[in-house]
This record gives C-alpha cells, structure tokens and sequence, in this order.
C-alpha cells in the first residue's frame, strides 16, 4: 500500500520543478536552438504512424506527432516536453521513495535525485535516451507496485501498467531491455516473489507487453532486423568503450553522494541502516550498470555511456535509507536548500549561454538555424516552390527539416537507407536542396554525384550569432539545390535571392 503524501506540496514541489527545468532550457541555448537529434526525430513525426524506423523504434516520433496536433512542434514547446519529461521522472523516483521509506526521506531522496546531472542538465536534449528519463522510474513505480500487490485486483491493476510502460520503454529505445531484465531478476530475489509468481499481476504484464510490442517485432524481422543492426553498430565516440563507460558514467553519481556524505554528518559515523532496503532494490540499483559493462565488453558497443542517463535512477532512494534519522533543523535546511537550488538553476540559464559564446561551443551558437531558413527563401525563389527534401550534413539537414517553414524530410549523409521515403522519382519530380559545411569536401563530392552540374546552383552563406554584444564563430555552408519536374526555374531570381542573403553564387543554370 503507498504510504501517505510526504512532507512537502507535491503541487509546489513538481510544479517549481517544472518551471525551473523550462526556464533553465528556454535561456540556456541561444533562442531558437533545437539540438539536432531532436530535429531528427521530429521530421521523423511527420511520417504518420510508422511501426518502425530506420534507426530508432517508433514511440519518441508517435509522441512528438501526437503532441504537435495540439502544439506546433518548435524550440519553446519541445523545450516545454523536455521540462515534463524531467519532471515526470522526478515525481516517479519520489513515489518509489514513498513506497520504500519513510516521507521526510522520500523528499530527501528527490533533492539527491535532483542533484544527479542524468536526470536533469543530460535530459536537456530530448532524444532516445532523455525519453527514458522518465520511462524507467515510472515502470519500475509499476513493477514495485505489481510485486508487492496482494490483493488480485491491484495485481490486475500495476500488472496492466506494468506492461503498458515496459512496453512504452522498449519502444523508446531498445536498451530498455537491460531493465527489464533486471525487474524479472529482482522478482525472483524478492522476499514476495511466492505471491507474485502466484497472482496474475506479473503474466497480465507479459501478455500485455508481448501485444504492444509484437507489431514492431514482426516489422523488425520484416525489414531484416534493420533497427537491431544500427542499434549495435560500432562507432568511433570512443577508442575502449568499456573502460569510457566504467570510468564515467559513476560520475554522474559525485553531486548525490556528496550530498548524502553531508548529510550524515549530524547523524554521527555509523552506517547501521534506518530502513532496511529489500533485496529488489539491491538489483535495481547495481543491474542495470553491470548488464550494460557486460554487453559493451562483448558487442564492443560504442556511445553506450549516453544511453545509461536512467541507469542510476533508484540509487537515491538507498542513500536516503542510509541517512541516520532527520532532525527537524536538518529537514529544514534540506528544505531551503532545495528551494534555493531551483530559484539559482532558473536564473543560472544566461550564464551557461554566455559561457558557450566565450568557448565557441559548436551546438550552442553554430547558426544552423539561420542558414536553413536562409537556403529555403534561396531554393524557393530559384524554383518557385517551397524544397520538400533536404539532403547533406546531418545537423544542418535536421535543421532544415524543423526550421524551413515546409518542413522538408532530411536526406542525411545521401544514405537512403536511413531515409526511405527519399526515392529517384521523388528527387525528380520535387528536386532537392543540399546544405554541406563548406570545408566539408567530402559532403560536396556527394552532392555533385547526385546533382547534375547542368541542373543545379549554388550559392554560399555565412552566418554569425550575437548575444548580449557576444559573438560566435563565423559558420559559413554551400547550398545547392536541384531543379525538380515542372519547377519554374529562374537563374537570375535565384542569383538575385542569393546575394539579398548575403551569399555568394555560384554556377546557376537551367536544366
């Protein structure tokens, strides 16, 4: 049974906990900036309602559409789904807290959570791994619910949940599978595994899991298991991986474990246990990290350290069972503590930006924006229709996809295996604009591979942010484009939209 309500407003806590994550987001960045896999997955949104992708499940790209039929998806509402996300997984760590301790300790293990950079400053950039944020505490509130139910209806009930959210989890993002695996081992360690192996609970959770997820499945296998094999693939993020990932990502548990360390000083040097923690929890804590060393050591998997944001999750809630009883004076200050970290987080935005504009930090000020929007006025003069396919370097194709006011689909790196819907009658019949960095020879060698020289221009664009009389660095891409069946091709309208943007042309010729 879930304890009572802990010692604090959840209404204020949450609803402070959103304002301060959507703060921090909106002045963080410089204003209308959208990280690029985020661009990617909302252009992806705009394919309907795939069962799968080429390189992702589909649940992120569902969600994004479904949420762009309320909103239009750009930096101010995705920075609000990103704020939701964080603070939806803050709620489910703090309900698990309430089911395991006792109410001031469930508070305290929310501010340790907080304090954990996974959770928060990482989930900053909404992708497949943020998305998880938020999806693992709420399946393992579920599965902790589910094992512990005993009457048959509440086994019923969690069990339906938990199902539905490992379902949802899995969808997201593959590597959701190392944490349901770590739930059946927990069942089985648990002191009431007797009970839940005997009430419907858990079964109604795996039949409801397999009928979610069977219609992806059946897509995988149709589509060669295409997903499987980009989720596996090698890439250079790191020269070893498994010592990347051993040696980093416990980092992100420094600021909780501070935290915790002072906190026991009032409490005296004992570590004797002021809630026993059951054994589940031990593996919640520890599987999820040692499955992932163990994968990365036999798939030689690279990059696997950005997906672990949720892997520590639960680990505050064991270091609040480890505090020695609160004093009323030290439950305090954690109090005030809390409260003046989320008023410095909200105002601490600007300074983040302002130190990306002193240290050039590429993501923060590159203008990818800017040139996008810049390439589309000069594709849709030259050609008299807005581009509805944009190929070349992956950050600024993605940028393109979200910011041209057509929302054009992304043709990254000219790899169509990663972008079905890109086919020679749909490059003949609507043409196609590129954008390649301009010291990217090898972005410019494939675009005049797929572009006829008789039938394409070019111009270059060079872009500058400013920002509170900061500079950043000079950003400049070569555009071009290929005429399309039918388009109303005028090479001086084009030349003429091209320098109005500050471009150099190039050679512009009609086909």
């Amino acid at each position: 049974m879930m304890k009572p309500a802990a010692p604090l407003n959840p209404w204020l806590a949450f609803g402070g906990a959103f304002l301060t994550a959507l703060t921090f987001a909106l002045t963080c960045r410089y204003p209308g900036y959208v990280h690029h896999d985020t661009s990617e997955i909302a252009m992806w949104s705009t394919l309907g309602w795939p069962l799968g992708l080429p390189k992702h499940p589909p649940f992120l790209p569902w969600l994004l559409r479904a949420y762009s039929n309320v909103v239009p998806l750009n930096w101010v509402s995705l920075d609000v789904l990103t704020a939701a996300n964080i603070t939806l997984g803050a709620w489910a760590v703090w309900r698990i807290a309430l089911f395991m301790l006792d109410e001031r300790r469930a508070a305290v293990a929310l501010l340790l959570y907080g304090l954990a950079p996974a959770g928060t400053f990482f989930a900053l950039k909404l992708n497949h791994n943020a998305i998880l944020v938020s999806l693992w505490p709420l399946t393992l509130l579920a599965f902790l619910n589910c094992l512990r139910a005993e009457r048959i209806a509440a086994s019923l009930a969690w069990g339906t949940a938990f199902g539905a959210l490992a379902a949802v989890s899995m969808l997201a993002k593959y590597y959701s599978g190392v944490l349901l695996a770590c739930c059946f081992a927990a069942a089985l360690v648990s002191a009431h595994r007797n009970r839940f192996f005997c009430m419907p609970g858990g079964y109604v959770a795996v039949a409801i899991f397999a009928a979610l997820v069977a219609p992806h499945a059946l897509w995988v296998l149709h589509n060669q298991g295409a997903t499987l094999a980009y989720a596996l693939h090698e890439t250079e993020r790191e020269a070893y991986p498994l010592a990347h990932f051993l040696a980093v990502t416990p980092t992100y548990l420094l600021p909780p474990l501070a935290a915790y360390l002072v906190l026991r000083r009032p409490g005296g040097a004992h570590f004797a246990l002021a809630h026993p923690i059951p054994r589940e929890l031990w593996v919640l804590v520890a599987g999820p990290f040692a499955l992932t060393a163990a994968f990365i050591a036999l798939f030689k998997l690279r990059g696997a350290t950005s997906w672990s944001l949720p892997d520590f999750c639960v680990v505050p809630v064991v270091l609040a069972a480890l505090l020695p009883d609160l004093s009323d004076d030290v439950f305090a200050r954690c109090r005030r503590f809390a409260a003046a970290g989320l008023a410095g987080l909200a105002l601490a935005g600007p300074l983040v930006l302002m130190a990306a504009f002193a240290l050039k930090d590429g993501n923060a000020v590159e203008p990818r924006a800017e040139l996008a929007n810049a390439a589309g006025r000069v594709f849709e003069a030259a050609t008299g229709r807005a581009a509805t396919i944009v190929a070349g370097e992956p950050k600024l194709a993605n940028a393109a996809a979200l910011d041209i006011p057509s929302h054009p689909r992304a043709f990254t790196n000219f790899n169509s295996a990663f972008a079905p819907w890109v086919t020679l009658d749909a490059l003949a019949r609507d043409g196609l604009l590129v954008l390649c960095n301009s010291n990217d020879e090898g972005c410019q060698a494939r675009a005049r591979t797929i572009q006829p020289e008789q039938a394409r221009f070019v111009c270059t664009l060079a872009r500058q942010r400013h920002w509170l009389g900061l500079v950043g660095r000079s950003f400049s891409a070569d555009i071009s484009g290929v005429w399309g069946r039918g388009a109303d091709v005028d090479p001086a309208r084009a030349t003429t939209a091209c320098q109005a943007e500050g471009g150099v042309a190039g050679l512009i010729s009609k086909p």
